[in-house]
């Protein structure tokens, strides 16, 4: 195994001309095996949209040619653990690049692979065009084709001279290793560099160039070091990066836990959950298990590094001696490699594939990896049509968005109808029996039905910690949930949210619009949530107020089952020589929109006097951040809605919506916010005006903004068909 002088304050960046990356993946992973590299900046990958390459560890970003040919193109590989944003790329038919974003001193820097082919002519303002897409710093590798004596080539051609040009007036840096890095295989043409570093960095940061002999192709590779620290990606989802060790948790946990508890008014509340938050937070970190530090193997056999050896060792004087000989036998000998390395390749995946077993999960684990869909990092725009650089851009962008999308249609509402709803709010409560208080056990009993699959909170406490919780914490959290019944206050911590975003399908990725949020709420505050979920939904099914065509999120109902109704009613028709006519809606932004106040109308009239003000509280006062990899926004105000990812959210929803215009000429199903209306007649017209009456009893209220498929008359589209 070759050692790596550097030390773990060095930025390391390898740039390479590949030639093709596929046929070199072997040789760039032994590289990358060896040395401690951060990120590979690769030109001329070859690279399709139907090609791929990925190196386990890194993460991968390409610039293809425009013309989506296998030529040209550029590519980054960079270190999983190192923390940046991906910008976006630059691909035109004289340059194409790709990039990336990172702090080094807390200065942010662009890194940029690019490739530029030779037969195209690159004027000064061209290059200008290009750097002027990336920040303020920046360091650009790759093979640009540009030689210029002042970087030590042999000569100087039109390119270089512009490049030259440009980097006088723009006040930038031209890196240049000491030696070669283009080894042309005609004996008529000499070696020369053409991979170079384009660099506007501080002072501050010092860097070094050098040769290196591997990977090779008709091109050597270059090392660049920066003397900083990279930038570490700092896990935000997870209280301990390492094993907690459960019965230490547990004795340190009752320790820290005082069942002498003041629970007399809401700030008591606010203050024992805060106080419970600290010590399992706490808890967890005194009770980590560092593990050794791991000890990196070089797992090739002797005779593939010993091979390594002989080959570096022939390029090398095929370098020095350019004799046919000499050339002869260094290409013999990295053909021997290049098989050697991809036999050794397919012996290791074939004895990890027959390893793999369905008796200890291995296979199983196995097919999860290879099925896993990473979202790839959003690309937004600012405004003023500029890219958001930075995830605390990117997270303000979020931000404004769902502010303005949590916000209730009052286009809808008759200010005869608002008066009623706060009329109806601000009426005395009617006297109701106080509701029955939590046992320990039964907040146990729900602890171990708890899904561990479930993604924690802002206090990132998982539903495994919570499992393990001594018994002194489960009377303490059982004090907690029952003064919060008692005095009808929901914590305020619990109320906040932390909110991502995952592109939706086939969505243009650059508009906030095209992103689903999911809201991510304490465990805690979802095992409150199925506490009361119990005791509510026997009086929600007792009422009768749900309408017997909605199955959504409710028991013994499911999607299968809706569907068989919708499909016996088409079977009916079709079997009766009937024509049969539906209408399909799907009300946009359903769960972010519902009125805090119309919802509450409705409770108050279904609810005892207590559950409907511990759930006033559950919707007053609740607060967001939207979190773009480590970085969240400012906490901002919920004006409606009701969380997705709440336990009592589905419920509020469709007791929200349950009141919803019927018909009697008409088959409606509903599963939450989707809805499909179908009617039969022996008369088209007349089937047709069926869906057309009902559709105009929801036109009146829905919104016309969510009710988007709504397409005027449908007897004139029968009479068009």
């Amino acid at each position: 195994m070759i050692n790596n002088s550097y030390t773990s304050n060095s930025l390391l960046i390898l740039l390479w001309n590949a030639n093709g990356l596929k046929n070199h993946r072997n040789e760039l992973l032994i590289t990358l095996q060896e040395k401690r590299i951060d990120i590979v900046l690769i030109s001329e990958t070859h690279f399709t949209n139907t090609s791929y390459v990925n190196f386990p560890g890194y993460h991968s970003y390409r610039a293809n040619h425009p013309d989506n040919s296998a030529h040209a193109g550029a590519a980054i590989f960079i270190r999983a653990s190192l923390a940046y944003t991906p910008l976006p790329n630059f691909h035109t038919n004289h340059i194409q690049s790709c990039a990336v974003s990172l702090l080094l001193n807390n200065v942010p820097i662009t890194i940029a692979a690019a490739y530029c082919p030779p037969k195209h002519k690159i004027s000064p303002d061209q290059f200008t065009e290009f750097l002027a897409t990336l920040n303020n710093n920046y360091i650009v590798g790759g093979d640009l084709n540009a030689k210029h004596i002042q970087w030590g080539c042999r000569a100087s051609n039109p390119r270089g001279n512009s490049l030259l040009q440009t980097a006088y007036h723009s006040n930038i840096s031209i890196l240049a290793p000491p030696n070669f890095t283009y080894w042309p295989t005609s004996r008529h043409k000499k070696p020369d560099i053409l991979d170079i570093f384009v660099a506007k960095i501080p002072n501050s940061l010092h860097t070094q160039t050098q040769n290196l002999l591997d990977p090779c192709s008709d091109h050597s590779p270059v090392l660049l070091s920066v003397n900083c620290q990279p930038p570490d990606k700092i896990n935000s989802s997870m209280l301990s990066q390492y094993r907690t060790d459960w019965e230490k948790f547990g004795h340190t946990l009752s320790e820290k836990t005082d069942l002498k508890l003041c629970l007399k008014k809401p700030s008591d509340i606010d203050d024992a959950v805060n106080l419970l938050t600290n010590n399992i937070q706490s808890a967890v970190w005194e009770s980590a298990i560092q593990p050794p530090p791991r000890k990196t193997e070089f797992n090739l056999p002797i005779h593939i590094r010993t091979l390594i050896s002989l080959k570096r060792r022939a390029r090398a004087i095929w370098q020095h001696s350019r004799y046919p000989s000499d050339k002869r036998h260094y290409n013999t000998l990295a053909l021997k490699l290049k098989r050697l390395l991809a036999s050794h390749k397919s012996e290791a995946y074939a004895n990890y594939a027959s390893s793999l077993s369905h008796n200890d999960g291995s296979l199983w684990k196995a097919s999860r990896k290879l099925l896993r869909t990473h979202n790839p990092p959003p690309t937004l725009r600012n405004d003023d049509g500029t890219w958001a650089l930075s995830d605390q851009d990117k997270s303000n962008i979020f931000m404004n968005h769902l502010e303005n999308t949590f916000q209730p249609h009052y286009n809808i509402l008759s200010p005869s109808k608002i008066q009623e709803v706060e009329s109806s709010l601000n009426s005395p409560l009617q006297m109701s029996p106080p509701p029955r208080a939590f046992s320990p056990s039964e907040v146990h009993f729900n602890i171990k039905k708890l899904s561990g699959k479930k993604s924690p909170g802002f206090d990132l406490i998982t539903a495994e910690v919570i499992k393990n919780l001594p018994k002194k914490s489960i009377l303490f959290l059982t004090q907690i949930f029952n003064a919060m019944l008692r005095l009808s206050y929901f914590p305020i911590l619990w109320k906040y949210s932390t909110i991502i975003l995952i592109l939706k399908p086939k969505k243009p990725p650059d508009s906030p619009a095209s992103y689903r949020p999911i809201s991510l709420l304490p465990i805690l505050s979802k095992l409150f949530e199925k506490l009361l979920l119990k005791r509510i939904l026997p009086i929600v099914d007792t009422a009768n107020i749900l309408p017997n065509s909605q199955f959504g999120f409710r028991n013994s109902h499911s999607t299968v089952h809706q569907v068989h109704r919708l499909v016996d009613k088409i079977s009916y028709a079709l079997e009766e020589k009937l024509y049969c006519t539906g209408a399909f809606l799907d009300v946009s932004q359903a769960f972010d929109r519902v009125w805090h106040a119309g919802l509450l109308y409705k409770l108050k009239i279904l609810l005892p006097s207590h559950y409907y003000l511990i759930l006033k509280s559950y919707l007053e006062d609740r607060h967001f951040s939207v979190r773009v990899g480590s970085t969240f926004s400012a906490p901002t105000l919920i004006n409606a809605g009701v969380p997705q990812g709440a336990v009592t959210a589905p419920l509020l929803f469709n007791i929200y919506i349950s009141d919803q215009p019927s018909s009697l000429h008409t088959l409606v199903g509903d599963f939450a916010d989707d809805k499909a209306i179908l009617a039969s007649s022996s008369d088209p017209h007349l089937a047709s005006s069926y869906i057309q009456d009902h559709l105009h009893l929801l036109q009146a209220c829905l919104p016309d903004r969510e009710n988007k498929y709504y397409a005027g008359n449908m007897s004139e589209t029968i009479e068009e068909m």
